[in-house]
Parts: C-alpha cells; sequence; structure tokens
C-alpha cells in the first residue's frame, strides 16, 4: 500500500454517499473527467448551490471513486445498501491515509476489543499521536482537529459503521456481501478489511 501524505480535507467532505453515487453512475457510463465536471459543476447536477462546494465536493468524490476498480464501483452503484456504504469507507480510506490509520489503530481495536466504542477521548489521542511523529499534522490546529474528529464520526455513523451513543461512537461489526470481501483480498487490500471488519 503507498502511504499517501496526510491530509484533512475529510473534514469538508466527510461521506456524501447519495452524491458519490450520482458521481458513479457518470463514471459507469464512461464520462470522462471534464465531462463529470461539466455536469456536476456547469449543469449543478449534485444540487449545491455554493459554487465553491460543487467544485470541492466533484473534485474530492470523483478523486475517491478513482480508487475504486470496475468491479467495486459497479457493485458500489448496484449493489445492497450495507455494501455500497462499506465500499465509499474503503474508497475513503485509500485515499487518505489518515483515515485509514484511524481505522486501523481505533476503530478496529473497538472492534476487536472488549470496550466497543470509541470515545472523544479516543479521537483526542489518536490525533495528539499523529502531531508528535508527522510534520502535517504538527501544524493543524485545534479548530482543524476538531473539524476532522467530526468528519470521522460523521463517516463511521451514516456508513452504518457506528452508532452515536451520547458523545461516543459505538462500534457496529457488519457484514458485506462475501463476493467484495473475496475481491478486496484477491486485490491486495487485506488491510482495509482488516481495518472495517476486524477479521
Amino acid at each position: 500500500m503507498n502511504k499517501k501524505k496526510y491530509s484533512s480535507s475529510i473534514k469538508k467532505t466527510p461521506f456524501k454517499y447519495t452524491i458519490s453515487k450520482k458521481i458513479a453512475g457518470l463514471m459507469l457510463n464512461k464520462l470522462d473527467r471534464n465531462e463529470i465536471y461539466n455536469t456536476c459543476f456547469n449543469c449543478n447536477y449534485i444540487e449545491i448551490d455554493s459554487l465553491e462546494r460543487r467544485r470541492e465536493i466533484t473534485n474530492v468524490i470523483y478523486n475517491r471513486l478513482l480508487e475504486l476498480d470496475n468491479y467495486l464501483l459497479d457493485y458500489f452503484y448496484n449493489g445492497d445498501v450495507i455494501t455500497s456504504k462499506f465500499i465509499l469507507v474503503y474508497a475513503i480510506a485509500k485515499s487518505d491515509s489518515l483515515f485509514f490509520d484511524f481505522l486501523f489503530e481505533v476503530y478496529r481495536e473497538a472492534l476487536l476489543g472488549n470496550k466497543n466504542y470509541i470515545s472523544i477521548d479516543d479521537f483526542e489521542t489518536f490525533f495528539s499521536s499523529k502531531k508528535e511523529c508527522d510534520v502535517v499534522v504538527s501544524k493543524w490546529g485545534n479548530f482543524t482537529i476538531d473539524q476532522l474528529a467530526k468528519g470521522y464520526r460523521n463517516i463511521l455513523v451514516e456508513s452504518g459503521l457506528g452508532t452515536r451513543i451520547k458523545r461516543n461512537i459505538n462500534v457496529e461489526k457488519i457484514t458485506i456481501h462475501p463476493n467484495i470481501e473475496e475481491h478486496i483480498q484477491l486485490i491486495g487490500d487485506k488491510k482495509f478489511l482488516q481495518a472495517l471488519l476486524g477479521v
């Protein structure tokens, strides 16, 4: 797995499942990047009033979906909702190294351990440890960290991987379509299955 630089982009564009499916549909219809941008930005296919947000969301989601091969993209668009949402989290984790590390180090531990939830303190501990060992994260202020933590919680809850109980996120062990689990193993991405499913 090629390690990408840590990024804070999730804070502005967390899950966006419905918009992601719209863009996936355009990709499956073989539109190229310029055609997709024109459809989403100029024609406002994704129904966002702010031009800046429309541009940003189109670009972020398109780049996320590029992480999926045709088989996964097709299942994301056409498959059952639980597996489809899982595939989007997988695409986000593939495109965002910091989020993947969070899933592997914090989410997986809660999934496999006795605690079964992620607290505010767990988020703070994770980001503090990254601040100490990464030059990019060390420059981020409290606002950025808080917004990132909110983005991560949003992804977990909207994907069905977690439920909000007061200030904690209770982790939910999900079962995805076995063909998708097998495919992700075959393409060498077992680490993502370990992080998200605890396998």
